[in-house]
């Protein structure tokens, strides 16, 4: 995680290609993410995420090139779904929760830094886990239910917060508004949930052209409230076969403890009768952590 000394090392776009790949899936297998440097200009960052997906995906708020422009536009302050494009808090999350097939791997690369704010909170999905079997099982067994929540709005899927899959290994899907809801049977489990989420929080600050990669099946991103003219721009896209990202993450624990197998994430027209509650879960209130800057 960014707080630690052993995931110090940075690439930049020229240091991403060819023989490089081994390596960055060593980094990425490792800590779920890996740092960026020299994104000085659009092309740089274009170049990177071209040098680590395979295609990037055409977001819905996605400008032509397939990069997304982060930003406060003015407009979309109070918006469901749109957090992301004022200026205030956003609350964790892994990317494109409600989709079926959610993106691999996601890129921040800062444009511009704000005047105060907008540190990057990232949490390790593998530490939450590790977190609730240790302290709270049954919110395990809870959040790994394949109906444990529903997200999105009416072309939404239920899927579980914490899935494992048939090989034993795990990955992670989360929002935490107002097209988050989650079910009589995972509610309960939400306060030690946050608790975790709280616990394993770390703080990054980027500066004008450093940048982050992450293991979007893993790791949790939100953002703090930031002022002034801060701008990130993001890419969202499949590794390249070469990199070697396998399916999910190990298990925080020892391949003997039983596996329950998962299915994926269910579509919408599976919907049962139960009434599914508002999430309680909000980026206020963070544990806070060092703020690491490079």
């Amino acid at each position: 995680m960014p707080s630690s000394d052993s995931n110090s090392e940075e690439f930049t776009a020229g240091l991403l290609a060819g023989a490089a790949h081994e390596h960055v899936g060593e980094v990425l297998r490792e800590h779920g993410m890996l740092r960026l440097a020299r994104l000085d200009r659009r092309d740089d960052v274009l170049l990177a995420a071209d040098r680590l997906m395979s295609s990037l995906w055409n977001h819905r708020d996605a400008d032509p090139d397939g990069l997304t422009v982060i930003r406060d536009t003015g407009r979309h302050d109070g918006r469901t779904g749109f957090a992301g494009l004022g200026r205030g808090a956003l609350a964790l999350h892994t990317e494109c929760a409600q989709h079926p097939a959610p993106p691999r791997l996601l890129l921040l690369a800062c444009a511009r830094s704000g005047d105060a704010g907008g540190e990057n909170l990232l949490v390790d999905g593998r530490a939450v886990l590790a977190d609730l079997a240790a302290h709270h099982p049954a919110a395990v067994e809870a959040l790994a239910e394949d109906r444990a929540a529903y997200f999105g709005g009416s072309s939404g899927r239920f899927a579980p917060v914490l899935q494992q899959l048939p090989d034993g290994r795990w990955r992670v899907r989360l929002r935490q508004d107002d097209l988050a809801r989650f079910s009589p049977d995972a509610q309960p489990h939400l306060p030690a949930l946050r608790q975790a989420i709280d616990r394993n929080t770390h703080r990054l600050l980027l500066a004008a052209g450093q940048g982050v990669v992450l293991d979007n099946h893993r790791l949790l991103h939100g953002r703090t409230a930031f002022s002034g003219e801060r701008l990130v721009l993001r890419a969202l896209g499949e590794p390249h076969a070469t990199i070697g990202l396998g399916p999910g993450f190990p298990s925080p624990w020892s391949p003997a403890r039983p596996a329950t197998r998962r299915t994926e994430a269910q579509p919408a027209s599976d919907l049962d009768e139960r009434p599914l509650s508002a999430p309680q879960l909000t980026a206020e209130g963070q544990t806070r952590r060092p703020t690491v800057s490079w």
